[in-house]
């Protein structure tokens, strides 16, 4: 793995993470405000860098991140008080610019708003905090939420992206995609009737890779990304009896089910 001293942070709410340095490339993952990333390469316009909170790697516009120098980016990544944002997104300004604060940006979260490198924000309207006691009610939160391929917040999510959310604001970083996830942790036989709520389920459409997760709420209640965050069925045996929308696909394509135990215990744990 290449060394970088060189770091940015995302001086932007959502900062897109690209295949390549260009505007119409694929979007592979996105940083979120306050997040930081090491230099590899870079271009007129483009930073190649590694994310610091799960090793990703991707092109960034340098107009939407900001270069900290080597003593500023420790300060910042040690700073004892920077943590997931748990509200909603909101709308935070300092006088001259405004900012959108999506739920899980790296900042400092102060009564007023929060704190970056540059300053102090102040928000612009009441938060709504979104996390809560249980894993369960901070991913019900984020019901109506569209898919976004390569999305990571409440504005736009996918279905790997959802699960390493809510774990953040919970203070469990977890890797991004899904089947990276998948074997993040011990997983057991696919067989949704013994499953229980809180665990993640791990579906394959060809039988080899994996390529969709979500959470379980019990009772074959599926909640995932899936055109939005939504509730669907995925037990044949409660098809008729459940009011949730049966996903037959899904339902024939269930290949694994990890605990929410067995994540966390694998987990590098953070201040939420």
């Amino acid at each position: 793995m290449t060394v970088s001293n060189r770091h940015v942070y995302a001086r932007a709410g959502i900062v897109p993470v690209r295949r390549d340095a260009s505007e119409t490339s694929e979007m592979v993952t996105q940083l979120l405000l306050g997040e930081t990333a090491a230099i590899l390469d870079e271009s007129d316009r483009w930073f190649r860098v590694r994310c610091d909170h799960d090793a990703y790697e991707g092109w960034v516009g340098r107009s939407q991140v900001a270069e900290l120098g080597a003593a500023d980016h420790r300060a910042w990544a040690l700073h004892p008080e920077r943590r997931r944002s748990p509200h909603q997104t909101y709308r935070v300004g300092n006088g001259l610019d405004g900012l959108t604060v999506p739920a899980g940006s790296q900042v400092v979260v102060t009564s007023g708003g929060i704190e970056l490198p540059n300053g102090a924000w102040n928000a612009q309207r009441e938060r709504f905090h979104m996390a809560e006691h249980a894993i369960l009610d901070t991913a019900l939160n984020f019901r109506g939420t569209p898919y976004l391929w390569g999305g990571r917040t409440d504005t736009g999510i996918d279905c790997s992206g959802f699960i390493q959310a809510v774990f953040a604001l919970h203070g469990y970083a977890l890797p991004r995609d899904a089947w990276q996830q998948r074997a993040f942790a011990e997983a057991s036989a696919a067989d949704v009737s013994g499953s229980e709520a809180g665990d993640i389920l791990y579906f394959s459409y060809d039988g080899i890779g994996t390529h969709h997760v979500g959470f379980h709420l019990g009772e074959g209640l599926l909640l995932h990304a899936s055109g939005t965050v939504c509730i669907q069925n995925i037990e044949p045996a409660r098809r008729t009896k459940s009011r949730y929308l049966f996903n037959e696909r899904l339902a024939g394509s269930l290949v694994a089910v990890q605990s929410t135990h067995h994540l966390k215990t694998a987990a590098t744990r953070m201040v939420p």
